[in-house]
């Protein structure tokens, strides 16, 4: 059970320097085919932080077309961590821990975020056996089944309705849609990060989806994903995910189109299909690369959205792709 005191460090002294508090907070504005994230990543026992924002407008393989960037590391951590206040111009208050937060930003280039986050369920705690019908018994056998092994020691997702204002590069729009938001922490060292996918979908405030995948970069591809947990919100109740199916069109690292089955502990299974609309490489570790994209999705005659985070880390895909001077390309292209 996730408590407000989840919202401050989780970490004691004689924990490694790598242990890591984060926030996910996305803001996706469909009819404008408008995507903007705020990450935020702690390093207390160093006293360091970084953080960053992105605007993606269009879907692009390269991080030089994305809409807006601010990433900056290094700086001072908080005192709080639901007091966040970065010298960045970002700010993530929580104002009603764990549910409700109010972020404000202010950047270059005529560039501002004011939204209110409010959660719409309780936080969904990944270790709870009341939230996650498919955690093991031991800690050993929880950290293993998480997609992102102990940087998941504590993890939770939260559906939510984002309310305020984005403006990005003078163009300001509105802002009235469902989200999901993320909060974890744990030692995460950034060579030994796992491959994964994170996917949200939102059909409304009646019915949403999060699902954490495990990646297998030697896979062939319809066999490449499997499920480490999720749950369906509907109608404001939690039902655990037990079964998902994935099929992943990529072009290069963009993930292009998903198929998604999942079955929810009712037995009730739902066929979810996504297209990429706008969407680019990020790079939340120096030593990953994470495919983020807003989706488009359909179930039956509903329409949706949400984001979809493939991660790869460099050191393995390095080793399975880097290239001498001498060896052949691998393509052509026109």
């Amino acid at each position: 059970m996730i408590t407000p005191a989840n919202l401050e460090y989780q970490n004691g002294p004689q924990d490694p320097n790598h242990w890591t508090d984060t926030y996910f907070f996305p803001i996706s504005i469909p009819e404008a085919h408008l995507l903007v994230t705020f990450y935020v990543v702690v390093r207390a026992n160093l006293g360091v932080m970084s953080n960053e924002v992105v605007a993606y407008g269009s879907l692009t393989d390269t991080r030089a077309e994305v809409l807006y960037v601010d990433g900056q590391m290094h700086l001072p951590a908080p005192e709080k961590f639901s007091q966040m206040e970065s010298s960045n111009g970002l700010s993530i208050v929580a104002i009603n821990p764990p549910r409700d937060y109010r972020i404000d930003y202010v950047g270059y280039d005529d560039t501002e975020v004011h939204v209110d986050w409010r959660g719409i369920m309780d936080p969904w705690d990944i270790h709870d056996p009341d939230h996650n019908s498919l955690l093991p018994e031991t800690e050993s056998e929880r950290m293993a089944a998480t997609s992102m092994g102990e940087g998941y020691k504590g993890h939770f997702d939260m559906t939510g309705r984002v309310t305020g204002t984005v403006k990005v590069r003078g163009r300001e729009f509105a802002v009235d849609v469902i989200d999901r938001m993320d909060h974890s922490w744990g030692p995460r060292h950034e060579l030994e990060m796992h491959p994964m996918n994170s996917i949200s979908v939102h059909f409304g405030e009646d019915l949403a989806f999060r699902i954490l995948v495990k990646l297998d970069l030697d896979a062939p591809a319809g066999q490449d994903q499997e499920l480490a947990a999720g749950y369906v919100l509907d109608n404001g109740i939690l039902h655990s995910i037990v079964k998902a199916d994935i099929d992943t069109v990529r072009l290069g690292l963009a993930v292009v189109a998903m198929n998604v089955l999942v079955s929810d502990d009712r037995g009730i299974a739902y066929m979810l299909r996504a297209q990429a609309d706008v969407g680019g490489p990020w790079n939340a570790y120096p030593s990953n690369v994470t495919w983020q994209s807003m989706m488009r999705w359909s179930l039956n005659d509903r329409y949706g959205y949400g984001v979809v985070q493939e991660h790869h880390p460099l050191p393995l895909e390095t080793k399975r792709r880097g290239r001498w001077w001498s060896d052949p390309q691998p393509s052509i292209s026109s």
